[in-house]
């Protein structure tokens, strides 16, 4: 038996055991479906039929969709002996989806040390004088007012004392790619900036109005105050009333607003004002102005400040652009059409990109040839 057969009945044995240690009835579960899939899972025959009728990609969207009810629950601190059962069912699924699943793709691979390895927290810090400082270590600064801290786990810290401060002071924090880097505001509010974005601040807030200057992507946490707070992202503007959302500019003619909290104005040129509430998704473009989607799931776009990627039936073109990104790597479309395939998946930051390649090589409709920091494919 090879390693592979062997560990697919090890999966097998493992995913039995904690399939027939699930006792329903001994947790409260509040959602039905939780709570039917459990009996299916319990039982041989159902379990059979359940897992082997869904194709591979259908079993990627029941993964990634328990995956991102768990943390949904997790934020909203009402998970309960609920989390248990989503778990198990997280696990067993995945295991499921191991044993049931064709024999590994060939998935060529040629990585020496360095290449495809992970981003880190990194940024230059511009002071108001145009000082550059790399904030790769701790330290602590003074502009005018203001202390500036900078800590190891990425994040750097403002905080004003009493003194008045007549003239408004900005400095700009610029995150590389490969990076990412948090910045929390003289007034609490906190900003995380994915890779290469850049945002430009007041050191301290002295206006009637609270204004910064976003390029790339963050997500934002605003804090409440009688003075409003504005984002601006080339042209357009968003208005703040005390909310979490995440902006992604990285294309200056279609800008995308994510609402998880509160509420947000949006302002475009001449076009109304249009209100954004929770769940809710906007594009800005000058060509069709403010389009709202409503009812979305939020997870699939602000996981990457949550520590892992998640995609929810993305072109193949956009995913790889995104983790280009992250991973040190560069990424080569042997064949166009492939561009525009769509796949939903899920993956961890720090992991290797290999994992991912391969839960799309297993649709068998794309294969990745990995040479270096190149990835070809066909």
């Amino acid at each position: 038996m090879d390693l592979y057969l062997k560990a697919r009945k090890l999966a097998q044995e493992k995913a039995q055991q904690i399939i027939d240690g699930i006792k329903p009835d001994e947790y409260f579960v509040e959602n039905d479906e939780c709570k039917e899939t459990i009996y299916l899972l319990s039982d041989p025959e159902q379990r059979t039929i359940l897992l082997k009728k869904f194709d591979q990609n259908e079993k990627q969207k029941a993964v990634a969709s328990l995956r991102s009810y768990i943390r949904w629950k997790r934020r909203r601190r009402i998970i309960r002996n609920s989390s248990k059962i989503a778990a198990i069912l997280v696990l067993v699924i995945g295991i499921a989806i191991t044993f049931y699943s064709p024999s590994p793709t060939n998935l060529q691979t040629r990585e020496p040390d360095g290449y495809l390895t992970p981003g880190k927290p990194q940024a230059t810090l511009i002071l108001a004088n145009g000082q550059e400082i790399k904030l790769d270590r701790e330290l602590e600064l003074k502009e005018k007012n203001t202390a500036i801290l900078n800590k190891k786990s990425g994040e750097v810290v403002y905080t004003p004392d009493s003194g008045n401060v007549e003239i408004q002071q900005y400095n700009t924090i610029k995150v590389p790619r490969y990076g990412e880097y948090s910045v929390v505001l003289s007034d609490g509010s906190r900003i995380k900036l994915n890779s290469e974005s850049e945002l430009r601040y007041p050191v301290v807030f002295t206006g009637e109005q609270r204004e910064v200057y976003l390029k790339g992507e963050a997500y934002m946490e605003i804090s409440k105050d009688q003075k409003p707070f504005i984002v601006h992202a080339y042209d357009t503007r968003i208005k703040v009333y005390g909310t979490s959302f995440d902006v992604n500019s990285y294309n200056p003619d279609e800008i995308r607003i994510v609402l998880v909290q509160g509420k947000v104005g949006i302002h475009h040129s001449k076009m109304q004002e249009v209100i954004l509430y929770p769940n809710q998704l906007a594009r800005v473009s000058e060509k069709e102005g403010i389009v709202v989607k409503e009812n979305i799931n939020v997870n699939y776009y602000i996981a990457w400040q949550e520590g892992y990627f998640a995609f929810e039936e993305e072109r193949l073109e956009d995913i790889m652009t995104t983790l280009s990104r992250w991973y040190r790597m560069k990424v080569i479309f042997e064949n166009p059409q492939l561009k525009d395939i769509r796949f939903t998946a899920s993956v961890q930051k720090e992991e290797n990109i290999s994992k991912l390649l391969n839960q799309f090589e297993l649709t068998r409709t794309v294969s990745f040839n990995i040479i270096e920091n190149q990835i070809f494919i066909k």
